[in-house]
């Protein structure tokens, strides 16, 4: 594990609520470990010692975007409102629902270029991403 939930709640998210339960997070967690490995050839698998707060950040706002996405994804499916209450009309019980922010962001065809952003954003300078031999 490369980052835990005590790390996740107190120094990712500095008292922030968690949008991400604790009983979820080590499932989530895993799911980001194997996206950040996919990308960093493995490095960090096979060396601990490179676990940095770096890394950690990392994993912890992959976690939290795996888990929303899938949230969104679960929403969507199951009733097809996945999104904030636009509008709504009493009498006839209908509701629309704005679903453009949350698609752009949670969508399928979105998740490999924010994974992709969010491993960047945290680790484009540490040399974790060098496609080389070190």
């Amino acid at each position: 594990m490369y980052a835990t939930y005590d790390y996740f709640v107190e120094a990712y998210l500095s008292g922030k609520d968690a949008s991400v339960p604790e009983k979820e997070f080590p499932f989530w967690e895993k799911q980001a470990e194997k996206e950040l490995d996919h990308v960093t050839f493995d490095r960090i698998k096979n060396n601990q010692d490179l676990i940095t707060d770096d890394v950690k950040d990392c994993i912890c706002e992959l976690t939290e975007y795996l888990y929303n996405q899938d949230q969104y994804s679960q929403a969507s499916s199951e009733d097809g409102n996945a999104g904030q209450l636009a509008s709504y009309s009493n009498d006839g019980e209908s509701a629309s629902y704005d679903l453009a922010s949350l698609k752009d962001l949670y969508s399928a065809s979105a998740k490999g270029s924010k994974i992709q952003g969010i491993i960047n954003k945290h680790l484009s300078r540490t040399g974790l991403l060098y496609r080389g031999f070190y």
